[in-house]
Order: C-alpha cells, then sequence, then structure tokens
C-alpha cells in the first residue's frame, strides 16, 4: 500500500511540474456566448446559459501549451468566444472522443496547440449532447 501510495504521489507530482512549466491558454474577452460550430457541416450550437458558459471558461482554462512543431488537420470545430461588446476570440477545436484529450488553437496563432485533459474532453461532449 505504501509503494502504491507513493507511486500516486510521484505521479501527481509530476502532473504538477508538467502544468508549472506549460502555459495555460488565456483568453481575451469575458464569456457571454460561445458558438460551436460544426466546420464540415456549418451548423452551430449556441451556448448562452450560465452553466454552460462557466463550463467553458472551465475547460479553456485546463488548456495546456503544447512545445513543439504544429502540424495538424483541418480542424472538426470553430469555437467563437463573444463578450458584451461582441468582441470574439475565435478557436480551432480537434474534439477527442470520450476518455481522449482534445486539442486547440488560437486562430491568430497557428503555431501553437493548447492540449485539454480528458475530463475537458468528456464536459465539451456532455454540453454537445444536452442541446
Amino acid at each position: 500500500m505504501a509503494v502504491n501510495s507513493k507511486k500516486a504521489l510521484l505521479k501527481k507530482t509530476s502532473s504538477q511540474q508538467y502544468l508549472e512549466e506549460n502555459e495555460k491558454l488565456e483568453i481575451d474577452v469575458e464569456f457571454s456566448v460561445v458558438t460551436l460550430t460544426i466546420i464540415k457541416e456549418g451548423t452551430s450550437i449556441v451556448f448562452d446559459d450560465y452553466n454552460a458558459l462557466e463550463q467553458f471558461k472551465s475547460i479553456i482554462s485546463s488548456a495546456v501549451k503544447e512545445n513543439g512543431i504544429v502540424n495538424i488537420a483541418n480542424p472538426d470545430y470553430s469555437v467563437d468566444i463573444i463578450n458584451e461588446n461582441k468582441d470574439k476570440q475565435v478557436l480551432h477545436l480537434w474534439l477527442g472522443g470520450a476518455f481522449e484529450e482534445s486539442t486547440l488553437m488560437i486562430t491568430n496563432d497557428t503555431h501553437t496547440i493548447y492540449i485539454l485533459p480528458v475530463e475537458s474532453t468528456n464536459k465539451i461532449l456532455d454540453l454537445i449532447e444536452q442541446v
């Protein structure tokens, strides 16, 4: 039991260190509306209720910058984060399946990607299913 506890502690410490060493994704606008557009279909889902917006804030704040060279396929979704003044921040989203990581990219910085943890992917999938 002590060995398992020690391994869990080491794993947690390693994860904390990873988060500290890597930048988190920061959004420049306050969340008033989030629009999730399926790029291939051109259909959109609009999220404007408090609960969904709070979940998107949590999801975005969980994204961690991935170091390296970006060479990635076209995104699955476009995410528009809009504030009360209609200022907008646009992200590309490569949505993983249940229990998979996902990837975000700010559209005006195509040389940087951010990884969303499994929990955030699952939150997005839940939000989409609720519509």
